[in-house]
């Protein structure tokens, strides 16, 4: 991993700005919906401030053609800049004698629009600054040093809100790391196609839309993004019922050691999947994978109850398999595909795992009230992790996936 920093000074700016934005998305995900709930008490304020952040991402799909046509670095600069200025504003609020929840709303909007565009970018612009057989490094060395700076600001934010609920000097410390990453993206040179004109991006549009999912229709893709939206409903249920599931068996101090203690294994996860990466097939590693995270998910719920200790080391366990797991999947929807369809790849699956997230959300919400304990839910969870294991095995065309880097691209730019 070093070496690829040591050698490529354009990943390096790149795993800057990604780290930066990272932090600054980050804070402003956390604490917005924590900001709307505390200062204006309504939950129907809430829950349209959690519908503002995901509802975009649903149109994902619409916003490919145009992120793969045109100048990637180009769209991250204007759409972090974009991010920044909304913030600023919210940072301002207190000084320009609050504008209101409206205002609010406006700026959820704007920067989940934003970070709509921004996102898919950065993910199709990695495989034109590193090598093929570097993609699985480069992902998981991105994950670790943001997993790294994640884990620090944490602690620091612990340790200086006044009870959670200094939002002017939170949302200040978002702008500033969002200001960070558009001057890193300054330094970020796109090695791909030349800047097309509005007007042929426009002409083709309707073309590179229906062509990805000619693409997709035909490739292996179709099932690990398939299986994807399918493991995002009832994870996204399990995830609204974690917080009160967790502060009533640990409190919620229990439920912040617990959140930190997931970002760790994220850290274990980037160093070990790109070594096992190496040594073993694809569809190998997605059946170890989320085999080893439904049986800790299931053996985590019964634990939690008796031994605090225990739930931390399995949500270590759980926690590092997912996430390689994410990276593994992440990877392949960069290294299969052409690179000029990268990007429409990133934004269709976006917005199919989006419609199952909200979905999801509703469930959840539905589940947590009726059921005698939301600890069945997570019984499912782990039980569909676990199924989910025999599928990436016997589905045929993840099986004859060889390893990651005998993978060959299916064209090129």
């Amino acid at each position: 991993m070093n070496e690829l920093i040591k050698t490529n000074g354009q990943f390096r700016i790149f795993l800057l700005y990604q780290m930066f934005s990272g932090l600054g998305n980050g804070i402003f995900s956390i604490f917005m919906l924590l900001s709307v709930h505390l200062i204006y008490e309504n939950v129907i304020y809430t829950g349209i401030a959690g519908f503002l952040m995901s509802a975009p991402l649903i149109f994902s799909f619409a916003v490919g053609p145009i992120v793969d046509r045109s100048k990637k670095v180009k769209i991250m600069r204007i759409t972090t800049l974009l991010e920044f200025g909304v913030i600023a504003l919210l940072a301002l609020t207190p000084l320009l004698d609050n504008l209101g929840v409206m205002f609010m709303f406006a700026v959820i909007l704007v920067f989940s629009v934003a970070s709509m565009f921004e996102a898919p970018s950065g993910g199709a612009l990695l495989p034109h600054i590193v090598k093929e057989d570097e993609i699985l490094r480069a992902n998981s060395l991105i994950n670790m040093v943001s997993l790294i700076a994640g884990i620090g600001l944490a602690v620091m934010l612990f340790s200086v809100l006044d009870g959670g609920n200094n939002f002017q000097f939170v949302f200040m410390l978002s702008m500033g790391f969002l200001g960070g990453s558009f001057l890193f993206s300054l330094f970020l040179r796109d090695p791909g196609k030349k800047t097309e004109t509005k007007k042929s991006i426009l002409q083709n549009y309707r073309t590179d839309l229906f062509g990805v999912m000619k693409f997709l229709r035909k490739n292996v893709l179709l099932f690990l993004i398939a299986a994807d939206v399918a493991l995002s409903f009832l994870g996204q249920a399990s995830y609204i019922n974690r917080p009160a599931f967790i502060e009533y068996h640990a409190g919620a101090q229990g439920y912040i050691v617990l959140t930190v203690v997931m970002m760790a294994g994220g850290l274990i996860a980037s160093s070990m999947v790109t070594p096992l990466g190496k040594k073993f097939r694809v569809s190998q590693l997605l059946f170890g994978f989320y085999l080893l995270a439904g049986i800790s998910r299931i053996i985590f719920v019964l634990v939690l109850p008796i031994s605090f200790y225990m739930a931390i080391a399995l949500t270590i366990v759980n926690a590092a398999v997912l996430s390689a797991s994410t990276m593994v999947g992440n990877s392949l929807a960069q290294k299969i595909p052409p690179k000029d369809m990268v990007g429409r790849v990133d934004t269709i699956s976006t917005s199919f795992t989006a419609v199952s997230v909200a979905l999801g959300a509703l469930a959840g919400g539905f589940l947590g009230s009726v059921v005698s304990d939301v600890a069945y839910i997570f019984i499912a969870q782990g039980a569909i992790l676990a199924a989910a294991s025999f599928y990436y095995f016997l589905v045929p065309a993840i099986r004859k996936l060889p390893k990651f880097n005998d993978i060959v691209r299916n064209g090129d730019d």
